[in-house]
């Protein structure tokens, strides 16, 4: 018996990387298990005050196979996901302020006071909008819901509630709220074929799939990279603004080639489960 936190979160966007991806000029369709670790963790070390160290506390769950899963997927009965690229400007005051100290050269905020108090205000504009930005290119899920998923050991002590105090999910701009969120029981069990709307890891797969999918290599609950097959139907349309991509949820069948641990829980929540390569060599 295992305890599963269930919890829907409302969008407007979110931008999880590819691991490979340089910067987040391609954004995940849904966030990866290792997103979503640090998610709970996020949640956990502010409601106990325990900052950044609830981290290595999560991690510690995960090594020691009391976190067996995290997973999302999309929502059935809500709006379709689209991807949308955007160019971002930001200011580099920090790193520039790094490079200052290493390199020996003045600070910017000393040129940009020594501009102004000249009333050289060309160079003081040069700063401001040149040489103290840059600009990069960032993929943007666009959307409604999520539904996230986290099964523990029914020993471990996290209170459901703590998931409310998720603010984003992603980089900075992925600003997101908890609809509801709720503890119900599952149960582990063994199978080789697999029916789920979550993604399912890519290896060990003895026949095709079946159902609209995508392979995509996300990190997972110990950050390690892996292929993983998210259920979803990805497609370019036609709409009144142009031609969107757009993502709809789906179903998949897996068929392994031996038997996976898999977690059952109440009205067709059923995904694979994590298990930590000691545990995974033991047999257990």
């Amino acid at each position: 018996m295992v305890k599963l936190i269930v919890a829907r979160l409302r969008l407007p966007i979110f931008s999880i990387k590819h691991p490979e991806a340089f910067q987040v000029m391609a954004s995940l369709p849904i966030p990866q298990p290792s997103s979503l670790v640090g998610l709970l963790a996020y949640c956990m070390g502010v409601a106990r005050g325990w900052g950044y160290t609830a981290l290595e506390r999560v991690k510690e769950w995960v090594r020691e196979g009391k976190l067996l899963a995290a997973r999302a997927a999309l929502v059935e009965e809500a709006l379709p996901l689209t991807v949308s690229s955007v160019v971002l400007r930001r200011f580099r005051i920090v790193d520039k302020a790094h490079e200052a100290k290493t390199s020996g050269v003045p600070k910017p905020i000393d040129s940009l006071r020594e501009a102004a108090q000249e009333g050289d205000f060309k160079e003081a504009k040069s700063l401001l909008e040149i040489r103290l930005m840059d600009a990069f290119y960032r993929e943007y899920v666009m959307g409604h819901e999520l539904l996230c998923v986290w099964a523990l050991a029914d020993d471990v002590d996290v209170n459901p509630n703590w998931l409310y105090l998720a603010q984003r999910l992603g980089d900075t701009e992925s600003l997101c709220s908890v609809l509801g969120v709720e503890l119900v029981e599952g149960d582990i069990e063994e199978a080789s074929d697999v029916r789920t709307r979550f993604p399912s890891p890519a290896e060990g797969i003895a026949i095709p799939i079946s159902g609209p999918h995508a392979l995509v290599k996300m990190c997972d609950e110990e950050r390690q990279l892996r292929p993983y097959v998210i259920p979803c139907d990805i497609k370019v349309e036609k709409t009144e603004a142009g031609v969107v991509p757009v993502v709809r949820p789906s179903e998949v069948e897996i068929t392994y080639e031996e038997n996976v641990k898999i977690i059952k829980g109440p009205e067709g929540l059923l995904f694979t489960a994590f298990w930590p390569k000691e545990r995974a060599r033991r047999g257990r």
